[in-house]
C-alpha cells in the first residue's frame, strides 16, 4: 500500500500577517494545503474570518487574531494565541504592511512613522517574541515580504521604499544572530495583481501596461509569491538563510 504523500510543512505552525487579502491569503491558504496549522492575523476582522472558513473547508486548520501590527502588545497576542491554539509555532510569516506615498516634503511625519512601524519595526517585534517559542520546539523559519523596492526606488515612495529596504538589513542581521535553528529570508513581490489594485482603482489600461514591462509579459499572482513562501518556510529550503528571493516575472532585469 502507497503511504500517503506528507505535506511540505505537515505538522507546523504557521503565523500569516495580513492574511485577509491578496499575498497574505494565498499564503495562508499555501502553508494549509501543505499540512501547516495557520494563524490569519489581520486588522480586518470580516476578510479574516471568510479565510478561515476557505481554509478549514478546505479541510485545513487556521484560526483567526484580529492584529494591529503598529502595536507591540497585539504583536504579542498573536504569538500567545498561535501557541494556545497548535501548541508551537515553527513558521512566521511577516507580509502586512501600511503606507502612505508622498516626497520628502509632502509626507507627513506620522505617516512616515507608521509605514516604519508596519514595514519594519513590526517585523523586530515579531522576531523578538517568536524566536524563543520557536526555539522551544527546535527552530523555525521567518520570511519577510519585502519588494522591488526593497532594491530601486520609485518617486514619492519616501516611507515605503525605506522600510523595504531596512527589511533586507534586518533580514540578514536575523539570519546571523539566530541561525543555525532559525533561519530567516526575504521574499521580493515585483508588480502582483491584489485587491490593492481594485481599491486603488488601477485602469485596465495600466495593468496592461505594467504586465507588459514583465519580461514573463503578465502581472504576478498571490499564487506566485505563496509558492515562493512555500520553498523558503519548508525543509527544500534547509540551507537557505539571510538571503532575498526576487518574485518579478523578471522586471528588475529591464535596463530602460
Amino acid at each position: 500500500m502507497a503511504s500517503k504523500k506528507r505535506g511540505r510543512v505537515e505538522d507546523k505552525a504557521a503565523i500569516v500577517t495580513g492574511a485577509a487579502s491578496g499575498i497574505g491569503e494565498e499564503t495562508a491558504v499555501r502553508l494549509a494545503e501543505e499540512g501547516s496549522a495557520v494563524c490569519v492575523a489581520d486588522i480586518d476582522r470580516d476578510n479574516g474570518r471568510r479565510v478561515v472558513e476557505r481554509i478549514r473547508e478546505s479541510g485545513g486548520q487556521a484560526i483567526f487574531v484580529a492584529t494591529d501590527i503598529t502595536k507591540t502588545a497585539a504583536i504579542r497576542r498573536m504569538i500567545e494565541r498561535t501557541v494556545t491554539a497548535f501548541g508551537r509555532l515553527d513558521i512566521l510569516h511577516n507580509n502586512a504592511i501600511w503606507f502612505r506615498h508622498g516626497s520628502a516634503t509632502e509626507l507627513d511625519e506620522k505617516d512616515w512613522d507608521k509605514t516604519l512601524n508596519a514595514g519594519l519595526k513590526a517585523v523586530f517585534i515579531g522576531a523578538k517574541y517568536a524566536i524563543p517559542v520557536m526555539r522551544v520546539n527546535g527552530g523555525g523559519v521567518i520570511v519577510n515580504t519585502a519588494s522591488v523596492h526593497s532594491l530601486v526606488s520609485f518617486a514619492t515612495c519616501t516611507a515605503y521604499d525605506s522600510a523595504k529596504a531596512g527589511l533586507l538589513g534586518l533580514t540578514r542581521t536575523l539570519a546571523l544572530d539566530y541561525g543555525p535553528d532559525i533561519r530567516v529570508n526575504a521574499v521580493l513581490p515585483g508588480a502582483i495583481l491584489t485587491p490593492l489594485w481594485d481599491n486603488l482603482e488601477v485602469p485596465q489600461k495600466e495593468r496592461k501596461r505594467y504586465a507588459q514591462m514583465v519580461p514573463a509579459k503578465r502581472l504576478g499572482t498571490g499564487r506566485d509569491i505563496a509558492n515562493a513562501v512555500l520553498y523558503l518556510a519548508s525543509d527544500e529550503a534547509s540551507f537557505v538563510t539571510g538571503t532575498s528571493l526576487v518574485v518579478d516575472g523578471g522586471l528588475l532585469c529591464r535596463t530602460e
